[in-house]
């Protein structure tokens, strides 16, 4: 399922205030996603200009569908928010 700012906001989130850390309400979201059947959500990041994908791996039929890990990437978060302006270089 995918989500707009617009759903969100028709769920009672209020994008004003969606980058605090106060999960409750999209808890309650996720998890009536999972409930329906869902295998997956896909809604904004509440930090970044992009979408986060949250997967319900209880809802996957692993027989017809299995997950396999195709690559894996190591990430130094903190150089990354460095080059792109997010931290300063003495963080």
């Amino acid at each position: 399922m995918r989500l707009l700012r617009a759903n969100l906001e028709t769920f009672g989130v209020t994008w004003e205030r969606y980058g605090e850390l106060n999960y409750a309400r999209t808890q309650e979201i996720g998890v009536a996603v999972a409930f329906l059947g869902y295998d997956g959500l896909l809604a904004p990041s509440a930090r970044w200009a992009c979408e986060n994908l949250m997967l319900f791996l209880d809802n996957h039929r692993t027989e017809e569908n299995a997950i396999q890990m195709t690559h894996t990437e190591e990430v130094d978060w903190l150089a990354w928010a460095r080059s792109h302006g997010l931290v300063s270089a003495g963080e």
